[in-house]
């Protein structure tokens, strides 16, 4: 109790405690688990509550100057950490994923896909930019009007992975049916750079008076792309 006391008399102590949700980010990301992550935010924003109630305290105990660093420095570390995981949240979603070795994986290319890598009602993935964002082909040939789109799940989870974002990006539109081969483009948010893991990555195609059926899928070796 008398630690709880001095933490809201004593002006300086709250801006110190700044230092707890800090380590334990530092320790979060060391080990890359978002849950500890997340601990430290929770900490943060608690101790920025007990900031606002420490400054009250000092008005009461007219101490009132002592409010302008405490509120300082407070207003600044939330602007400054708002802003930080507003464009650049860390993501460890792939960090601590076991990839299995039983299960057959692909890696996506590194270059164009032409028809001759293609086997007949075929798909394949690409990387030709940033890690996380993948480009596909297939040469399916669908026997009516409609459109294509990808569906993903983390492999030993089942988890979707950006579910809404995929469909709509990775959205290829059929409106004639020559045949050739068709390409989109589609995006994993779920993960960083460098913490790679596998998925199942579904085609589908959306015909536009029937009921959508999936063509194929495969097993990829992914990561997620760094926002």
């Amino acid at each position: 109790m008398k630690y709880l006391k001095n933490y809201f008399l004593i002006w300086w102590i709250p801006i110190i405690c700044y230092l707890i949700p800090y380590i334990i980010y530092q320790i979060g990301t060391i080990i890359k688990k978002d849950s500890i992550v997340d601990f430290s935010l929770a900490i943060f924003y608690i101790n920025i509550l007990g900031n606002i109630i420490s400054s009250i305290v000092q008005i009461k105990i007219k101490k009132w100057y002592f409010i302008f660093p405490q509120m300082g420095v407070t207003i600044f570390l939330l602007f400054s950490v708002s802003i930080y995981f507003a464009f650049s949240p860390p993501d460890f979603y792939g960090a601590n994923k076991t990839i299995p070795k039983n299960i057959k994986f692909e890696i996506p290319i590194e270059r164009q896909v032409m028809e001759k890598d293609l086997k007949p009602n075929d798909f394949r993935l690409a990387s030709l930019s940033q890690p996380g964002i993948y480009n596909f082909y297939t040469n399916h040939q669908p026997k009516e009007s409609g459109y294509f789109y990808i569906k993903a799940f983390e492999i030993t989870s089942n988890d979707k992975l950006s579910e809404d974002r995929i469909a709509k990006k990775s959205k290829i539109i059929v409106e004639d049916l020559n045949e050739k081969i068709y390409s989109g483009e589609f995006t994993i948010y779920e993960g960083s750079w460098g913490d790679k893991y596998g998925a199942r990555i579904e085609l589908w195609y959306k015909p536009n008076n029937n009921r959508d059926y999936k063509v194929i899928e495969k097993n990829y070796i992914i990561e997620g792309w760094m926002r």
